[in-house]
């Protein structure tokens, strides 16, 4: 998140979802965090606040061709996983 962005504040209303209290997230946040619809928001209470954090997608993050490369070499040196796995 920007600078900038941390020293603005802004209010929302708290609003009832069905059982649940929501509150809708600013158009700046959610650019800045690039969050979209779907994604994973995390939760934690510290000193009385509430803080939310972006859930981190490793799908993403993660090169797909170093993700064959690792299932290549299990897979060519599953025996020796194995009897590892066995001691």
């Amino acid at each position: 998140m920007s600078v900038d962005y941390m020293s603005k504040k802004e209010v929302r209303k708290v609003v009832q979802t069905g059982n649940s209290l929501s509150v809708g997230l600013p158009k700046k946040i959610i650019d800045s965090l690039n969050i979209k619809r779907g994604d994973e928001i995390e939760f934690d209470v510290k000193d009385n606040q509430i803080v939310l954090k972006k859930k981190r997608n490793w799908e993403q993050e993660v090169d797909a061709e170093m993700l064959e490369m690792l299932a290549e070499t299990f897979e060519e040196h599953n025996e020796v996983f194995e009897r590892l796995k066995d001691r």
